[in-house]
């Protein structure tokens, strides 16, 4: 278990400590989106803001949440590692944070701009861009924007090309290499705050005895987690092991019934032909025991309309005897 002096700007813990300074959130959000001198104040800063998708949509869990004086909402989240659906995932904040303020009774035309930010220690699309920015553009003329007045923004601290300030590159070093060392290496006063807001982070006894318990507590909740995926992972396996034996057993069941069907209908067809053939076979003797009889009467000197009479044979038939 990391102690908190082993802790880096991309922890969550010290990011969170670290961003309750406003000073220091200005000073981020001036640094990522070019705003120097744009944002007077922050009204609020809530760090770890837990905001409800309404009904029973599923809340979101915001790192740092900042209002500025003219309601301008920004939202700025630490992604450590990779993330396959970081794109729906800021999709689903910005869905939240627009719910969070029209509850209030606000109109959508009182909407302002909001900006979500991801922090990442790897690259989230592999374009190795230190900065990647989307607004909603019109497909057909790029110079038509939608609007919406939403911005989302995913730094990258591999990143390694793009035209950015030299003060967000130091930053985005400062992010994973949270060092007295690599602050005094850089030119940014930014950085060099930031590093005075660690550096008495972790000196704080009071954060840090409030850290050790925080770390306790998530390694409990990681156990706890941890135990539920073991059982859900078993039911789930059961499920699939009975769902494959209920399959296995069907299709036994079908094949049975299948050949049992196949063995009534051969017998059916078997008892149908014996039929038609004893028939046709009695009617074959039938006729040449008649054929016979005709033609001894023949011989003894019978008269063809007797024996046509007697026989149930045509003229012709018995002079063919």
């Amino acid at each position: 278990m990391k102690t908190i002096k082993d802790l880096n700007l991309c922890d969550d813990y010290l990011f969170h400590e670290v961003m309750k300074d406003k000073r220091l959130v200005i000073g981020l959000l001036e640094t990522v989106l070019d705003l120097k001198g744009k944002i007077q104040d922050i009204k609020y800063v809530e760090g770890e803001k837990t905001i409800k998708g309404g009904y029973t949509g599923k809340g979101i869990r915001v790192d740092v949440y900042v209002m500025d004086d003219e309601l301008n909402v920004y939202d700025i989240e630490i992604q450590n590692g990779k993330i396959q659906v970081l794109g729906k995932r800021s999709r689903k904040y910005q869905s939240n944070m627009d719910y969070e303020f029209l509850k209030q009774g606000q109109s959508y035309d009182k909407l302002k701009k909001q900006y979500i930010i991801f922090i990442c220690t790897s690259d989230p699309f592999g374009r190795g861009l230190y900065k990647y920015t989307f607004c909603n553009l019109c497909k057909e003329m790029t110079d038509l924007e939608l609007g919406d007045e939403t911005t989302k923004v995913f730094l990258n601290t591999k990143g390694y090309k793009g035209d950015v300030s030299n003060e967000l590159k130091a930053f985005l070093r400062f992010v994973e290499q949270s060092t007295v060392t690599q602050a005094e290496g850089t030119d940014s006063d930014f950085v060099k705050a930031l590093s005075e807001r660690v550096e008495d982070v972790k000196r704080n006894e009071e954060i840090g005895g409030d850290y050790m318990t925080f770390e306790e507590k998530m390694i409990e909740l990681a156990e706890i987690r941890a135990e539920e995926m073991v059982e859900e992972r078993a039911e789930k396996l059961a499920e699939e092991r009975a769902e494959k034996l209920a399959e296995e057993r069907a299709e036994k069941l079908a094949e049975e019934r299948a050949e049992k069907l196949a063995e009534e209908r051969a017998e059916k067809l078997v008892e149908e032909r014996a039929e038609k053939l004893a028939e046709k076979l009695l009617e074959e003797n039938l006729n040449n025991t008649v054929r016979q009889i005709a033609s001894n009467m023949k011989a003894a000197g019978f008269k063809t309309e007797q024996i046509a009479q007697i026989c149930g044979l045509s003229l012709d038939e018995i002079e063919l005897l």
